[in-house]
């Protein structure tokens, strides 16, 4: 369990993007791809503590997808090494993790794992199978209600079927949005939902209603998508963020807009965002707001 920070929220993506489903996409400055913090020492905690119980599938590669977890290794160290070298340093082929002196290993048999233990970061890999952008690889450990052994290799159409609506609305974008991205030019777009745990890793499985006293948590996902420039993959990072619900009152109209957000959610998204859970033990964060129209 990671210990979830009491200090503002960094991101609040449900302020400014209204629709739940959205794509979001942002142009983003190469030179903040990845944003480490003083907390990635907790993440790799996280990722080492599930390697050691091998309770889940956090792991896996199509054999065809080894030549971009090299360049995405690669790719990753350069700007650890560039962009933020007041944290990282090089170290006989590995990374050295300046402020607890961590010592990291170089990229092995499996370069996106170990290339995922230098950040806080999830990796994953996407590439173009038969003309379908399909996922090749990815090390996952802070999933949000999916498995990976049931998405590897699998094309975005697949992989995105839970989603209500997001078929007829996002993957035919996103499929063209794939195939314009460019080298040097990386996106970043935001997803949020709600917890009643502090665990990084959500999966699926049964639910429960929450008594109004269960304290819940925001979870935000900051993912970047980023042309790799030999193998042409693109590289899919996810930052996760998990924020206790009490800490979105610091912020102000943060619960103000996270009500009329919930409020204006079609019932196919609300159901899968599962807010029938949570709406009991929403009540004690939503009760002083004054009466609002969705």
């Amino acid at each position: 369990m990671i210990n979830i920070a009491t200090k503002l929220p960094k991101y609040l993506p449900h302020m400014q993007h209204k629709d739940a489903i959205s794509m979001g996409m942002n142009s983003l400055d190469p030179r903040h791809w990845i944003e480490p913090d003083e907390d990635y020492p907790r993440y790799l905690a996280h990722k080492l503590r599930l390697r050691e119980l091998q309770q889940q599938h956090i792991f896996d590669a199509l054999p065809s997808a080894h030549a971009a977890q090299q360049e995405l290794a690669i790719e990753l160290k350069r700007h650890l090494l560039n962009q933020h070298s007041q944290l990282y340093c090089n170290m006989t082929g590995g990374l050295s993790y300046l402020p607890n002196g961590i010592e990291l290993a170089a990229a092995g048999t499996h370069p996106l794992w170990q290339a995922s233990l230098w950040i806080a970061d999830d990796l994953l890999i996407m590439e173009k199978l038969d003309g379908n952008y399909c996922l090749t690889a990815a090390s996952l450990c802070s999933p949000s209600n999916w498995h990976l052994s049931e998405k590897i290799g699998q094309p975005m159409a697949t992989i995105h079927d839970p989603v209500p609506t997001l078929h007829e609305k996002l993957t035919p974008k996103i499929d063209r949005f794939f195939d314009h991205l460019t080298v040097g030019k990386p996106v970043q777009r935001f997803n949020w939902s709600l917890q009643a745990n502090t665990q990084l890793a959500q999966l699926p499985g049964d639910k429960i209603i929450h008594a109004a006293n269960t304290p819940l948590y925001y979870r935000c996902e900051r993912q970047t998508l980023t042309r790799l420039p030999q193998t042409h993959a693109i590289a899919f990072t996810i930052r996760v963020y998990v924020y206790p619900m009490i800490s979105l009152t610091q912020v102000p109209h943060a619960l103000t807009q996270l009500k009329i957000a919930i409020d204006a959610m079609p019932k196919a998204v609300a159901a899968y965002k599962e807010m029938i859970y949570f709406a009991p033990a929403l009540q004690k964060y939503f009760s002083d707001l004054s009466s609002l129209k969705g």
